[in-house]
């Protein structure tokens, strides 16, 4: 074995195979403009990297793919390696034999198998000299037969046009706010007020008379920050004032709005006063985002009112579990209904008699849209793996829209692997 051998194929088709990682470091992946190219469908055009970090030993970076890097059984980012390790890459297993850095002078990255024979039994000095003059033999007599205009035309036929650039959405800077609603008068206080900083939401309701207090927090998707940042763009809330006061006895009402948007921030208050539009259309969607991600604005509404909107939520989550064949996004529909009873009874006592069935129907609805997500997804791992990049496509948005939460992990599972997927159906085209 070489004496600069930094990983060898451990499994695979390509087994018995070794890399050496020069200091620029070595790119693996199933496109042929890799270092080191596997042909695996499970595995990514660009699935990861090989590097040296100076000071600091050999390390592993994965390249965004699909179906991810795993070492020592664990799916990574970005980590350091050691002798003994084991990295799996779709169905190829590599073994990490040395974490040095190749001495000075050594260009080689990666042993191509063209000095060894099918057994790994390495050729002889003079054999290897030999099948490399054919080569050159070869090469020279096809460039004098072919004339140069058709050699030409060749290689142009030969040339791959990359695919097309993946739409993106443009990115808007982090997303962070601070809301609060304040409703007194002589006989209650109400406080609702909702925060968001680092991607994780908190809300909490105080109801005096009712003797009511609750406190939520949840980890939200950025993608769901992004599309509420561009309500605030969109409304106009950047062009208010800062302060919007007015007089009314026996009444103090106050919304106050803090958003952050990178170097961008505003602060606008209205106490007492009618709300701009532009406010009105900020704080709707601040209250709508509340309420989908946590359901908290229930609080608001009177006990009996809650009882009769939970009823309502029972039978449209009945109602889309009837009709969960007609469309893929019923059976998820029917759950966030059956959610929805939930979260309209939450502080009522005691609870009306259907609320055990809506906890009852939420359950078996989540074990069905589980079951179902799981036949999809193994349709469509296997779908890659035969290179039907169309059913493989098809399999993956029907994912897409049997679960439209874009926070839900399966979502943006299924969401990574299509986009590399459709940069597949891209290059066939």
């Amino acid at each position: 074995m070489a004496k600069h051998v930094n990983l060898i194929v451990q499994s695979g088709q390509l087994k018995g195979r070794e890399i050496t990682v020069p200091v620029g470091g070595v790119r693996i992946g199933r496109s042929s403009r890799n270092d080191f190219s596997i042909d695996d469908p499970a595995l990514s055009r660009f699935q990861c990297r090989l590097f040296f970090k100076p000071g600091d030993g050999l390390w592993l970076s994965d390249l965004g793919s699909a179906n991810g890097t795993v070492l020592n059984g664990k799916e990574v980012q970005e980590q350091r390696i050691y002798p003994g390790d084991e990295i799996v890459l779709g169905e190829t297993t590599l073994r990490v034999l040395s974490d040095k850095e190749p001495e000075p002078g050594v260009a080689s990255a990666v042993d191509l198998g063209l000095h060894k024979g099918a057994a790994g039994i390495t050729l002889p000095a003079a054999r290897r000299r030999l099948l490399w003059a054919a080569a050159v033999m070869v090469l020279v007599a096809i460039l004098a037969w072919l004339p140069w205009g058709e050699l030409t035309a060749r290689i142009k036929h030969l040339v791959i046009k990359p695919p097309p650039p993946v739409p993106v959405r443009t990115m808007l800077p982090g997303v962070e706010v601070s809301f609060e609603r304040v409703e007194a008068t002589t006989s209650n206080i109400f406080r609702y007020a909702l925060e968001v900083r680092d991607n994780r939401l908190t809300v909490q309701v105080d109801d005096l008379t009712r003797d009511r207090h609750v406190r939520r927090e949840k980890k939200v998707a950025p993608e769901l920050l992004q599309d509420l940042g561009r309500s605030f763009e969109t409304s106009g809330f950047f062009d208010l004032l800062e302060d919007y006061s007015g007089i009314a006895p026996g009444v103090y009402e106050t919304t106050d709005i803090a958003v952050t948007m990178g170097a961008k921030t505003r602060r606008v208050r209205v106490a007492n006063h009618i709300e701009p539009e532009s406010f009105i259309a900020a704080r709707t969607a601040i209250e709508e985002f509340g309420k989908n991600e946590l359901g908290l604005a229930a609080l608001a509404i009177e006990p009996a009112e809650l009882v009769d909107r939970a009823h309502q939520a029972l039978l449209q989550g009945q109602k889309l579990y009837d009709e969960r064949e007609v469309s893929y996004g019923n059976l998820f529909g029917a759950i966030r209904s059956f959610k929805e009873a939930e979260w309209y009874l939450e502080t009522i006592g005691p609870k009306p008699d259907f609320y055990g069935e809506a906890l009852s129907r939420k359950t078996d609805c989540e074990h069905e849209l589980q079951k179902r997500y799981d036949d999809l997804w193994f349709m469509a791992e296997r779908a890659v793996k035969l290179r039907d990049w169309k059913e493989a496509a098809r399999q993956l948005r029907v994912i897409g829209e049997m679960i439209p939460d874009r926070s839900d992990d399966r979502n943006v599972n299924a969401y990574k692997m299509l986009v590399d997927v459709e940069r597949h159906l891209a290059t066939e085209k």
